[in-house]
């Protein structure tokens, strides 16, 4: 199966309080045939995830007001249904700012300003393994 397929039909949350941001992520992810649920802050994610199953989450760390990023990876790694869902910060920090990110939970690093090739390479390196088998985002 090729990464192109196991992506399709998956649902991604996207978290970033930048509205063009936002909108350009999931333009990108929808040309990849990813679904995306999308919010502006980390409580609003918190309230989706309740009632929507994901594949993988893409965070913005620096989310303005409320809970960070940091935060809400924190949070939602603490729910047992999303303890091996892969986690994506983005960000324009550079990785050693954000110290050990994942020791909170984060699967994988991506910094602003970045490209469509670079997105799909990092979605395509978030695996997991389960009992033998490779799960892909």
């Amino acid at each position: 199966m090729d990464n192109k397929n196991a992506l399709q039909k998956k649902t991604l949350l996207v978290v970033e309080d930048d509205e063009s941001s936002r909108l350009l992520i999931k333009y990108l992810l929808k040309n990849m045939d990813i679904e995306v649920i999308d919010a502006e802050s980390g409580e609003q994610a918190l309230e989706l995830v309740e009632d929507t199953p994901v594949a993988g989450m893409l965070l913005d760390i620096a989310l303005g007001t409320g809970i960070s990023g940091l935060e809400l990876g924190e949070q939602l790694k603490t729910k047992q249904r999303f303890k091996n869902t892969p986690m994506v910060a983005i960000t324009a920090y550079e990785k050693r700012l954000l110290g050990n990110f994942t020791e909170k939970g984060f699967t994988g690093y991506l910094q602003k300003p970045y490209s469509a090739a670079q997105l799909k390479s990092l979605l395509d390196q978030q695996t997991l393994r389960k009992k033998g088998k490779q799960v892909l985002i």
